[in-house]
Formats: structure tokens, sequence, C-alpha cells
């Protein structure tokens, strides 16, 4: 464990005084100048100096460890939760989070059990919580729905065009709808079609409920109608569907919870039993009817939270 340790800490520090190196020499720096000029003049300009070092350090190091294939997929990810990172900035922050939890682990306990246990919270947790941030993100869109339907066919009735509409939700209504739209938006001005950016809006964001709006909006340019009134009835839509999933929501609390309980409080006891007393728990490993104890109740607890899962699991 100690030599593994070494190893990961050789490597983090090899890595950063290379970055650490780039950063301080001419590397990008017609990038840099081009960038100061776009931001705003800085009330605190040290203070601004100090976060563009580490902004840049941040930038350096994940061009040694990221490639263009992986951060595709995480930028659209990083995208649908709001995030203002790049792909391989978040992947850098990701390997940096790996490998200085089991680290200040070891510092503080000692034990030989912190580094594959920190290893596997640094891996865990920062997913956890890119996808938090998603349904966050997504769950406050799917709430500005029914209002944006509404400021849109307000404005259709008054004489905007779609454009305008779309504009007028943009400068009405907050984030995240606004920024979604004001994007679309873009698009459209750079010489996108109406269909082709809407598309990429709803492949952007991922809502069920955007989908349907962007496919009744697209068959009502193609087939004609009144966009005004088909825009009520899916904003109609919309606040029923928000209702049923209130309330499935609050049915199935108690289900969720337990099967969040059942999974996560075996393995949080094992991980602080191993890390406070390590040779209270090898018994546990070293002897067969553990290791047969341990196996059982894994295959019992995976069973359990499958189940609890399956029975919360609504298909509406």
């Amino acid at each position: 464990m100690e030599l593994l340790l070494s190893l990961a800490s050789f490597g983090l520090a090899a890595s950063v005084v290379m970055a650490i190196v780039r950063t301080f020499s001419s590397y990008d720096k017609y990038q840099s100048r081009l960038a100061s000029l776009e931001e705003p003049n800085p009330e605190n300009p040290r203070k601004l100096r100090r976060g563009q070092l580490l902004k840049r350090t941040i930038s350096n190091i994940s061009r040694l460890f990221a490639t263009r294939s992986i951060t595709r997929e995480v930028q659209n990810h990083l995208l649908r939760a709001g995030i203002p990172l790049k792909g391989e900035e978040y992947l850098t922050i990701w390997l940096l989070v790996i490998i200085a939890i089991p680290a200040m682990l070891y510092f503080f306990t000692l034990s030989p059990w912190a580094v594959p246990i920190g290893m596997l919270l640094g891996i865990i947790l920062p997913r956890l919580y890119l996808k938090q941030k998603q349904e966050g993100r997504l769950q406050a869109l799917n709430g500005q729905l029914s209002d944006t339907l509404v400021t849109m066919a307000n404005g259709l009735r008054a004489g905007f065009g779609f454009q305008q509409a779309m504009d007028s939700v943009r400068r009405e209504l907050p984030d995240p709808i606004a920024a979604e739209f004001a994007w679309t938006l873009r698009e459209m001005n750079l010489g996108c079609s109406h269909e082709e950016a809407l598309v990429n809006l709803g492949q952007r964001v991922g809502s069920d409920d955007l989908d349907m709006i962007i496919t009744g909006i697209i068959i009502q340019r193609q087939v004609g109608g009144n966009l005004a009134e088909i825009l009520d009835n899916i904003s109609k839509t919309i606040r029923e569907r928000a209702r049923i999933k209130r309330e499935i929501k609050v049915l199935t609390a108690q289900g969720r919870l337990s099967g969040l309980i059942i999974g996560l409080l075996p393995l949080v006891l094992i991980a602080v039993m191993l890390l406070i007393n390590p040779d209270y728990f090898n018994v546990m490993i070293k002897d067969l009817r553990g290791i047969i104890m341990l196996g059982t109740a894994a295959v019992m607890e995976i069973i359990g939270f499958l189940l609890i899962n399956k029975i919360i699991d609504i298909d509406w």
C-alpha cells in the first residue's frame, strides 16, 4: 500500500511540476492575451491573476491526461449539468481527487485500507456530484417548461414571430431555460434551421417533456396549424404529468430511502471499521466462515436493493 501511495504521489508531483513549467512558459501566450481582452476589468486584479494561474495550471495538467475521444461524452454530461468546465478539466480534477483522498485518509488514519477505500471514494464522489447536478438542473428546467409555453403562446398571440417568442422567454425567465434558449437562438442566428436548432436543444437537455414540445413545434411547422393553441395544450399536458410525478415521488419516498439505507449502511460501517480498527474486521476476511458470511450478506443486500428498486420504479 505504501509503495502504491508513493508511486501515485510521485506521478502527481511530476505532473504538477510539468504543468507549472508550461504555465510560466511562453506556451499559448497569444491565446491567453486574447482571452484576457475578452474579460472585464476586475476590481481585484491580483485575485483574478491567481485565479487565472490556477485555471491555466489545471488546463495544462488536463492536456497530459485527457484525450478528445474520452472528453466528448464527458462534455455532454457537463453541459447537461450546467458545470462550466471542459471535459478534460473535469477528468483532471477527477484524477486529482482519486489521488488526494487516499493520501489524506492515509495521513490521518495510517491504515493500509485507507488507499483502496480512498480511491473508491475518489472514483464515486465526482460521478455522484455530476449526476446530482444533472438531475437538479433537469428538474429545474422541467419546472419552467409550463411558464415557458405560456410566455411563448402569449407572445405569438400578440403578433411575435417564433424567434421573438423564444427571445421573450430568454429575457423574462431565469436560468436554466433562459441559457438553453439563448444557445438555441444563437444557433439560429448563425444559420441553423429552426428544426435543427430545436433538435440540438432536445439532445443537449435530455428532457422528455421538452422533447414533446419540440416534436409539436416541428410538426406544426411542417403541416401548419395554430402554434399558440398547440403550446397551450402541451402546457396542460406537462402540468398534469408534473402533478402525477409529484404524487409518485411522495408515495415512493419511503421505499427509496429504505433502498438507500440498505445499500449504503453496511458498506459505510465496514469502511469505518477498516479505517479505525482493521484488526477487529480482519477475522471476517481471513477466516473461511467470515468470508462465507460476507458473501451471503452481499448477495442478500444486492437482491434486496434490486427488489426495492423494482417496486418503486413505476413505468407510466
